[in-house]
């Protein structure tokens, strides 16, 4: 019974690894070719211009000006050190789920970004949390709280809202578990900000 099973499992991975060897470069080229051209003709006629579009264009520009007019000169480097890290690594993620399937962006600001939803990465998340790190960066009691408060806006309210505009839509992932990811990805960059700094002394 068990020799069968086993048989079976190798019998299947071996199909499998003979599909994937049997796929060319080219192939692969053409089935991106065909897929973006989809994806360029679904944009034009199901974004561009619409409300949700706009949307998206403000939320690319305004939270910049925003956190350009409100943050400290004076610690500008440390402050975008702390959104890069936190940025690079909230797309990064955002790339590995979007490219899972497990959720998409039904409206993109262009189809030749992806992950597609850059201005919510940017202007909803990276922002605030400089915003917060650089308001609560010197008490690690305060920021774990400013953090956590506004981890739970992003998950709980700022998503859903995304979602009921037709923005967002998750398959299997769920807002739940975006507030400990949150949260926790602030608190490693603090971390890492801090030993940087250390170094400076």
């Amino acid at each position: 019974m068990l020799s069968s099973i086993i048989y079976a499992a190798g019998d299947q991975l071996h199909q499998y690894l003979t599909v994937l060897g049997s796929i060319s470069l080219q192939q692969l080229l053409d089935a991106e070719a065909k897929y973006h051209k989809i994806l360029r003709t679904y944009w034009h006629e199901n974004n561009f211009l619409t409300y949700e579009w706009w949307f998206l264009v403000i939320l690319s520009i305004v939270p910049a000006i925003i956190w350009w007019l409100k943050v400290d000169k004076t610690k500008l480097i440390e402050n975008t050190a702390f959104g890069l890290f936190y940025g690079v690594t909230a797309i990064f993620l955002d790339s590995i789920g979007s490219n899972a399937m497990v959720w998409t962006y039904p409206v993109r600001l262009t189809p030749y970004l992806n992950p597609q939803l850059y201005p919510y990465d940017v202007g909803v998340v990276i922002i605030p949390f400089m915003l917060v790190y650089q308001r609560f960066s010197t008490s690690f009691k305060q920021f774990f709280i400013a953090t956590g408060l506004l981890s739970a806006f992003l998950a709980f309210l700022a998503e859903p809202f995304m979602v009921h505009l037709g923005i967002y839509k998750e398959f299997t992932w769920k807002h739940i578990y975006s507030f400990p990811i949150y949260w926790l990805l602030g608190l490693m960059c603090w971390a890492i900000i801090k030993k940087f700094k250390s170094y400076s002394v």
